[in-house]
């Protein structure tokens, strides 16, 4: 279907390049779209905004996408006047009606949530998620730091630190193939991993709704859901292009970082090699499941 998208917005050009199908706004098939809410906290904001544009809009349903920050929060690596151009801030989107809202992840990780400064504005974003449409909520999609964030708001559910960055692309088994957001998904997806801290297992024992669905022998828990909440948690980043942990890496490496290159990623570990992307059918098949969720739920 189609992706609706704010004008002017630079993810367009590229997503009309690669021949990802939009409409405009104002296009009266625009009228039946899903409304999703997108807080971006990710230092590259046009990268990211491209990455899930393109997921979402490869989906089997129209999507129109807001994108949103908190209002104490000030993107670093943005163009000047990025988001003053083409977010809404909090104080606006609370007043306003979606069907999904994303939380992406941040490189705040290591962080308490409490010294994070915009945490007071994310609390009440999650608990907006989870308590608006009088106790119904709206659908959630956290990512990493976003997922961590979730899951410690809603349950308590703590981080914990590693010793070194977890960061490469790992293969991952389905602990539940029912599951509505893991049809048509292979047996061991690959998907990429770049974190500092992790979620345990043992820290979700007593919390029977919440079912991890993804899971790695090498990187643990990928994705958990709610379904009675309507979230799905997802802790690596299926959306990341090919070479986004590449330029990670080399970031890390610049910074003067004791850091290895991305496990099973790299062609025979040279770093000099492009990586393909292992993992593109399956994150698309997986967003897709998502939106269709979505639809499906709304339609209720």
């Amino acid at each position: 279907m189609a992706v609706i998208l704010p004008p002017d917005l630079p993810a367009r050009a590229a997503l009309a390049a690669e021949g990802v199908p939009m409409l405009d706004a104002h296009d009266p098939a625009a009228a039946d779209a899903l409304n999703i809410v997108i807080f971006n906290l990710m230092p590259k904001k046009l990268e990211t905004e491209l990455q899930l544009a393109r997921m979402l809009g490869r989906a089997s349903v129209d999507v129109s996408i807001t994108l949103a920050a908190p209002e104490n929060y000030a993107g670093k690596n943005a163009p000047p006047g990025h988001l003053d151009r083409f977010y809404r801030r909090w104080r606006d989107v609370k007043l306003s009606s979606f069907d999904a809202v994303i939380i992406t992840g941040a490189p705040i990780e290591t962080l308490p949530f409490e010294a994070v400064n915009y945490w007071n504005e994310m609390t009440e974003v999650l608990d907006w998620t989870r308590d608006a449409n009088d106790g119904a909520g709206i659908p959630l999609l956290s990512l990493c730091w976003g997922a961590q964030a979730a899951l410690y708001r809603y349950y308590g559910v703590p981080k914990h630190q590693l010793e070194a960055k977890r960061f490469g692309v790992f293969q991952h088994r389905l602990t539940d193939k029912a599951s509505p957001f893991l049809q048509c998904l292979d047996d061991g997806p690959m998907m990429p991993v770049s974190r500092w801290t992790e979620t345990r297992a043992e820290d979700l024992k007593a919390l029977p709704h919440l079912k991890p669905l993804l899971v790695s022998e090498g990187s643990g828990i990928g994705a958990l859901a709610d379904e009675r909440l309507g979230h799905l948690h997802v802790l690596n980043h299926f959306e990341y292009d090919a070479e986004t942990l590449a330029i990670e890496y080399q970031r890390d490496v610049e910074k003067g970082g004791a850091i290895a290159p991305p496990i099973n990623y790299f062609p025979d570990d040279d770093p000099t090699n492009p990586p393909p992307q292992t993992w593109r059918a399956n994150a698309q098949a997986f967003y897709g499941n998502w939106v269709r969720w979505v639809a499906e739920r709304k339609a209720r």
